[in-house]
Formats: C-alpha cells, sequence, structure tokens
C-alpha cells in the first residue's frame, strides 16, 4: 500500500520497482517468479454513520522474493522523498486462459499499474503471459500460423462476453455474444514461419498458449460432444479485434470425438 502521505501537489511522483539486481520503471514489463494463490480480506468501513462489512476475493502472486517497490517524490529531477515498501505478494489481473494455474510455481510477465481506491494506492501486477515452471517453454510443442495447418487435441466449453457498443457488462445493456474456447490437452508455443514475418499484419509470436478461441467453418460438436476430449484441424491467427478472448484464435476446418 502506498501512503497517500507522499502525494504532495505540485510535484511529480514517480514509482519504481527493485529486486537483487534488477531496477525498471513502473511502466516497463517485468517477469516475475512465484505461485499464484487465491486470497480474500475483510473490509469494515463506516458510511454515513453506519458499519458496512464486505470481503473481497482476488488472486496474488505469492514471489519467491519479497518485492520492494520505492516510491519517490521528485522535483525538478531531484529527489526529494522515497520510502521503501516490502511486498510478499502481489495482487495480479489474471487473464481467464490461466486460471488453471493458481496453485502452481509460476513465472509470469506483465507490467505494474496503480489502482486508487477508498484504501489508497494500491499496485496490481497486470498479466500477459504465464508460465508454468514444471513445463518450460522450450519443451512445449511449437506450432505456426496460418496458412498452415495445423492439430491439436483438448476439451470445449461456451462462455458468453460483453459485445457492442461497449464491450463491457452484458448486464449494463451490451449485447451477449457466444464464444467458444479449446482447452488445450498440452499447452502449445506459437510462431511465425521463417520468412513470413515481414508479410504477417497482425500475429506475433505466443508462448504457453493454453486456450484457444475456435471459430468452425461447418458445423459444430453438440453439447454432448463437448463434454469429451476433441481433436480439431485447422488454422492459427492472433487476436487483433474486441470480439477475440484469448490470445490466439483457430479456424477449425474439421474435428472428430476422440
Amino acid at each position: 500500500m502506498l501512503k497517500n502521505s507522499f502525494i504532495l501537489f505540485f510535484l511529480f511522483a514517480s514509482l519504481f520497482v527493485e529486486m537483487p539486481g534488477y531496477s525498471w520503471e513502473f511502466e516497463q514489463n517485468i517477469t516475475l517468479v512465484g505461485v499464484l494463490r487465491r486470497a480474500e480480506r475483510t473490509i469494515i468501513k463506516n458510511s454515513n454513520g453506519e458499519k458496512e462489512t464486505r470481503t473481497e476475493r482476488s488472486i496474488v502472486l505469492v514471489t519467491d522474493k519479497p518485492l520492494v517497490l520505492t516510491h519517490s517524490v521528485i522535483l525538478e529531477k531531484q529527489q526529494l522523498a522515497s520510502s521503501d515498501i516490502s511486498y510478499p505478494h502481489i495482487g495480479v489481473h489474471l487473464p481467464q486462459e490461466f486460471i488453471s494455474l493458481i496453485g502452481k510455481r509460476v513465472q509470469c510477465s506483465g507490467t505494474f499499474r496503480k489502482t486508487f481506491d477508498f484504501h489508497g494506492d494500491e499496485i496490481v501486477f497486470d498479466v500477459d503471459v504465464v508460465l508454468d515452471c514444471a513445463q518450460p517453454s522450450h519443451q512445449l510443442k511449437t506450432l505456426f500460423y496460418e496458412p498452415e495447418e495445423i492439430e491439436v487435441s483438448g476439451l470445449l466449453h461456451e462462455t458468453i462476453y460483453p459485445g457492442p457498443p461497449e464491450y463491457m457488462s452484458v448486464e449494463m445493456g451490451d449485447h451477449p455474444e457466444k464464444v467458444v474456447i479449446l482447452t488445450l490437452k498440452e499447452p502449445i508455443n506459437v510462431a511465425i514461419k521463417d520468412g513470413k514475418e515481414l508479410d504477417d499484419d497482425f500475429n506475433e509470436p505466443e508462448k504457453g498458449v493454453r486456450e484457444l478461441q475456435v471459430v468452425f467453418s461447418d458445423s459444430e460438436p453438440s453439447t454432448l460432444q463437448m463434454k469429451k476430449e476433441i481433436t480439431v484441424k485447422g488454422t492459427l491467427y492472433h487476436a487483433h479485434t474486441a470480439h477475440h478472448h484469448r490470445r490466439v484464435l483457430m479456424m477449425i476446418q474439421g474435428w472428430r470425438a476422440n
């Protein structure tokens, strides 16, 4: 928790993260290693003279070594004050693709951001990629983007995401969009074929892909078949619109139940 007492008028406050051997600016991409855990806290506050109690649930990364965040107050490039705060764990914003890794030792890559709430300035780690330390990325099978046809196996499930106009909340009036997700039997790396980089407008390499958003060019499996392992054949492409909810998508040309 960063203390509000360090926020001064007309001063530029900058945040840095420091660990043994590392130093980087707040907005830069970093990598942390630790165990993902579920956490909760009970918050008690007085509102209009009435006591309010609520429970907040979150996901945290318990790092191998405590993080030390240095909050500095700088005026005209001169540091006026600073304070070091040690964090044994850090709250994370975890994409749905990596929920199955909670409880495991992982390597997370992402960026820090500040959240402003009733309790002050909190630091959240916005995660982009999570790798299972028990499955090093270099040991995963590498598949290639379109036009190469690939074959993978896994389990399908449907989920609903908010669509237009705001892509924020179905309850607030956004159109519900049904999305089909394939949870892979084994995670994969996805790469661009050598020599194709300059011709590719939006595909980019991805590591440790655990789920694909899939689109069927023809018939879809039935609800009963979705409960069983399935093998699909098709081409991969990278997310590039608000309708895409996983890093990598697959256009399925054919499938078979295992």
